[in-house]
């Protein structure tokens, strides 16, 4: 119970501080430093199919190690727009999921087990059944943080299929609005940054409602 507890908070911790990040990392580019920042970047990772590569790589492998994805939707959408930022987010946050999930089982699953059985047999309990539909809540959710999501789900040998499927359906409003927020920092628009909140404001809401409503189903469950 205590290890619940202590996982949730950190979750939620998490989550705070990578919007929190992410609003700050979004005045920064907003500042007098845009342009050098913008030049830099363009210069590291070039609006081409070998750059776009790059930033998956670098994505997935930060991501598989806690990056959070509001982040990675932010700096995709600054750099390739929000079109292809929404699908170069979305393509790292799965590969990273999918990453983190194997390392997890082949790596933690017996020193964990060895020592919170029980809290493990949860975790495994929660994603035997319905596992599309909970991996979907929990990433639409925006109350989590998908490294400890991941590698919880990683040592108790969650179903990886309906997992990853239902991860990636779950990543793409976040990664929509950030990526959107992304590009509109780069073009300095307005409207488009306005947009991004409204649909921040708007998911926020949504998934909130949607997490009351299917809480004690899938608890019980």
């Amino acid at each position: 119970m205590l290890l619940q507890k202590s996982a949730t908070k950190v979750a939620v911790i998490t989550s705070i501080l990578s919007v929190i990040l992410a609003i700050v990392l979004a005045t920064v580019l907003l500042g007098s430093y845009s342009s050098t920042i913008e030049n830099y970047l363009n210069t590291l990772i070039p609006n081409t199919l070998f750059g776009a590569l790059t930033l998956l790589f670098i994505l997935t492998f930060t991501m598989a190690v806690g990056l959070p994805r509001q982040i990675a939707a932010l700096s995709a959408g600054y750099l390739f727009g929000a079109g292809y930022g929404v699908v170069l987010a979305t393509a790292s946050a799965v590969l990273a999921c999918l990453l983190t999930l194997i390392i997890a089982r082949k790596l933690f699953n017996k020193t964990i087990k060895q020592h919170y059985p029980k809290p493990l047999a949860k975790v495994h309990h929660f994603f035997a059944h319905d596992t599309f539909l909970k991996a979907i809540i929990i990433r639409i959710v925006p109350a989590g943080s998908n490294f400890l999501t991941n590698v919880l789900a990683g040592t108790a040998h969650s179903p990886i299929t309906p997992y990853i499927l239902g991860s990636a359906l779950g990543f793409i409003p976040q990664m929509i609005v950030f990526s959107l927020m992304g590009a509109g920092l780069k073009v300095n628009s307005q409207q488009q940054l306005i947009l991004s909140i409204i649909l921040l404001v708007i998911a926020l809401v949504l998934s909130s409602y949607l997490y009351r409503k299917t809480k004690l189903k899938l608890t019980l469950n």
